[in-house]
């Protein structure tokens, strides 16, 4: 989420003026109690801790919007409880978490005077900021996951010589397109803003359409393959428990997905485990399917090529048509993020989504590995013993691998190890997925 530039020095100097001018009217000064009150509680909030909660509220739209209309909730067990971002922030920064806790309405009404502030010098500074140039850096942060989790944190690195030597991608990005080095460098905060709101409104833009082409077009063509999907036995026992050995059964299915006919359920279930584990494979596979027949990007990605080895019915079905298995498994993948949405996340109501998704990913590969699940259950602060972790060098390699898992289990091990582990006999049901490596 971005990160704003701070500015509180205004705010303050009007609350004291307002305050001298009422000491100032004799016929006022019991009006002016409440005001003077107000002006020494902001006195002791500094500029740098509202610069802080405010970022992490632009990262956290959710806590925001709900602390914003009512500031006592940070105060209130249960709602921290729900919310355990908030509660480890908090737990980190002592400074902050004195000042809200002390008079939640001040502080809030302090951070709302600085976002808008915020805002408005925003709207002055990205004027320059092309719609083009957002949309190609964009691109570029999104096949580059690494680096766009360090610039939101830290914008300024662009300018760090070390940080760009360090990832040629980008230096070779900003080289080829001086538009956007120009504008990045003169003003990295506000060019990160201007690139997170292009980005949520693509995301958004994005969802809409593909709900309303996919899910809605798919739901109202493919009734019969829905009620199997949403596992409707008392209808539909028959095709459940034949799918994968009895095609015939599943006409109404092949009818909508005829080019890739001969791909089963068991073939997609086992390539979308592998692409889950190899994101910046499926990230290109996704773009390009005729990469599959590419020599030289297989010899890139080994990881690939040893899969496509063991699986030789996924190897004939991808290669003879890239794009339509490519298709198939797209498909196969949304509908398994929506049924374990609909399962899953009701065992845990305090989640919200970007949380279920790390601790649902963690989960499934403690079920993999139940020794190790068993260790970390005990003790899970095993995870930051460098000794524990080399004696499980699978353990390590999938950390490698998942950077956001990593950082929320470093944080705060015992809490997310426990909430991970609901998500763990989901795992255990499934065929095995393919060991955690890092990215190819």
């Amino acid at each position: 989420m971005i990160k704003r530039p701070l500015h509180l020095k205004s705010g303050l100097t009007l609350s004291a003026l307002i305050a001298f001018f009422c000491l100032g009217q004799p016929a006022s000064v019991q009006s002016a109690g409440p005001q003077d009150n107000r002006s020494a509680q902001d006195s002791d909030i500094t500029r740098q801790e509202l610069a802080r909660f405010d970022q992490f509220l632009d990262s956290h739209p959710e806590i925001a919007k709900d602390l914003r209309k009512k500031p006592s909730l940070v105060n209130d067990d249960k709602f921290l409880k729900k919310h355990p971002a908030l509660q480890i922030y908090l737990q980190d920064h002592p400074g902050i978490r004195e000042e809200i806790k002390e008079n939640p309405k001040a502080f809030m009404l302090a951070e709302n005077r600085y976002d808008r502030r915020e805002d408005r010098r925003e709207a002055r500074g990205d004027r320059d900021v092309t719609r083009q140039e957002l949309a190609s850096f964009d691109r570029f942060l999104d096949a580059h996951r690494e680096i766009a989790e360090q610039l939101h944190k830290n914008p300024s690195l662009v300018n760090n010589q070390e940080f760009v030597k360090n990832h040629p991608a980008l230096l070779t990005y900003l080289q080829d397109h001086p538009g956007v080095r120009e504008e990045f460098t003169e003003n990295p905060n506000g060019f990160m803003r201007a690139e997170n709101r292009y980005d949520r409104r693509e995301d958004s833009r994005d969802f809409n359409a593909d709900r309303d082409r996919d899910f809605d077009r798919d739901r109202d063509a493919n009734r019969d393959r829905d009620r199997d999907f949403d596992r409707d036995r008392d209808a539909n026992r028959d095709r459940d428990r034949d799918m994968d050995r009895d095609r015939d059964v599943n006409r109404d299915r092949d009818r909508d997905v005829d080019r890739d006919r001969d791909t089963t359920r068991r073939q997609l279930a086992s390539f979308d485990r592998f692409l889950d584990s190899h994101r910046e494979t499926a990230e290109q596979l996704r773009k390009n399917p005729s990469l599959v027949d590419n020599r030289e990007f297989l010899n890139n990605h080994p990881a690939l090529a040893t899969y496509l080895q063991n699986h030789p019915g996924v190897r004939e079905e991808i290669t003879e048509n890239p794009n339509a298995f490519m298709q198939a498994e797209a498909r196969y993948d949304r509908w398994e993020d929506n049924r374990f949405n609909r399962r899953e996340d009701r065992r845990d109501p305090d989640m919200d989504h970007d949380s279920v998704s790390i601790h649902r990913r963690f989960g499934e590969f403690l079920g993999g590995h139940s020794e190790l699940a068993q260790q970390l259950s005990k003790d899970p602060s095993k995870v930051k013993n460098q000794e524990f972790l080399e004696s499980h060098p699978e353990l390590k390699e999938y950390l490698n691998a998942n950077p956001e898992v990593r950082q929320e289990l470093m944080a705060n091990p015992r809490s997310f190890v426990k909430s991970s582990q609901q998500f763990t006999s989901k795992a255990a049901t499934q065929p095995p997925a393919a060991q955690p490596k890092p990215k190819q």
